[in-house]
């Protein structure tokens, strides 16, 4: 029985991957699914859900794409073992051993870096492998003899019109309180049921007190906006870094009390001085800990000589937030996701020219961030 072998972290598995198994299953002609959730991929960082939850959503999500749909728990049942890695040249194998004809399914955007796996040539070599474009990896075939000049095996074109679906925005949105369009009913109402999109909804309720309607949905449109540029573009951010400093970015705006909290005097009673009460009141009260996240929204309004990526990242998605639609920042917005270098300091050349405008003090720190990048 041909088999279609999918691994992915699931976390959470999303309509597309659904439409994308079914695809691939009736081209090959495959009869079987197995759905291998990771554990804890050596790429990427730590997960939103736990693997006891990813797996009860990958069953809800992948009834019915194949005649027999199999959620395998191989990745964690090695780990509990005792090994130290999942790699595809050693899991693959014991998956072939398993059940046989096994096709492994993989995106283009992998395939973009399968010089970078463990051993490649032994992923090759262990089955044939689909490949399936996705947006922005259109050069499938080209690239399939480029690897297969180089490790062999054999690689499958799959002809897919995906979308483009980002599982971080999608945890976004849930962690926010709302309803991706992008996760089946079911798998939504589990995630519901079972409250495991509630980590942060205490934060969520007290933010809600602190800020205006207007505010909020702004709020909302940082992270988003910060999620889809983290993801984007690989900055290979950590998700809840990110989330929590653009959920907390402007915590302060609307309560300008010093409240005891020492802050630069040349920011008190100015547009800027809530970055730093910001990431005061952060710690104070929200118990964040976190230096990234506290000097994320230090700077997230007038910037700073060498920052961080994050820093970068909640600077740019401020300005060029989705509720933000006069001229010229949808431009900008086109430019960040064109490039997101070039978005942050397209954002920060904006940013200098508005001030030198108005004829208005430029704060300190943003004319280091001009020296430094413009």
């Amino acid at each position: 029985m041909k088999t279609i072998v999918f691994v992915g972290a699931f976390d959470p598995p999303h309509l597309e991957h659904s439409r994308l198994t079914k695809f691939v299953i009736d081209k090959l002609g495959a009869k079987r699914l197995v759905i291998v959730p990771t554990h804890c991929p050596p790429h990427k960082s730590g997960g939103f859900l736990s693997f006891e939850d990813r797996v009860a959503l990958s069953k809800l999500a992948f009834e019915g794409c194949a005649d027999e749909v199999v959620i395998d728990t191989i990745e964690y049942d090695r780990a509990a073992a005792g090994y130290e890695h999942n790699y595809s040249s050693e899991v693959l194998p014991l998956l072939k051993e398993k059940y046989g004809e096994i096709v492994y399914l993989i995106g283009g955007d992998s395939l973009e870096h399968f010089h970078t796996w463990h051993k490649p040539e032994e992923v090759a070599s262990a089955c044939p492998i689909a490949v399936v474009g996705r947006e922005g990896y259109d050069d499938i075939e080209e690239k399939i003899a480029q690897v297969t000049e180089k490790f062999g095996g054999e690689f499958i074109p799959i002809d897919f019109e995906g979308s483009s679906v980002s599982s971080s925005e999608i945890k976004a949105m849930l962690l926010l309180g709302e309803k991706p369009e992008g996760v089946a009913d079911e798998v939504y109402k589990h995630i519901i049921d079972n409250h495991l999109a509630d980590k942060y909804k205490p934060w969520l309720e007290k933010l809600k007190t602190y800020q205006s309607d207007e505010l909020y949905n702004h709020t909302k449109n940082v992270v988003l906006r910060a999620v889809h540029l983290n993801s984007a573009h690989n900055l290979k951010q950590d998700f809840e870094k990110v989330f929590k400093a653009a959920v907390l970015h402007d915590n302060a705006k609307e309560r300008p009390s010093l409240d005891g909290l020492v802050i630069p005097e040349d920011s008190i009673d100015t547009p800027v001085m809530h970055q730093f009460l910001g990431a005061k009141k952060a710690e104070r009260d929200f118990g964040v800990t976190d230096k990234d996240v506290l000097d994320a929204i230090l700077v997230h309004t007038t910037a700073c000589k060498d920052m961080t990526v994050l820093q970068k990242l909640i600077y740019t998605a401020d300005s060029t937030s989705y509720d933000r639609m006069y001229d010229p920042i949808p431009k900008l917005r086109e430019t960040g996701d064109e490039d997101f270098e070039e978005g942050f300091k397209a954002v920060l050349q904006y940013t200098y020219d508005k001030l030198l405008k108005k004829g208005n003090p430029i704060y300190p720190l943003t004319l280091e961030a001009v020296k430094c990048y413009l």
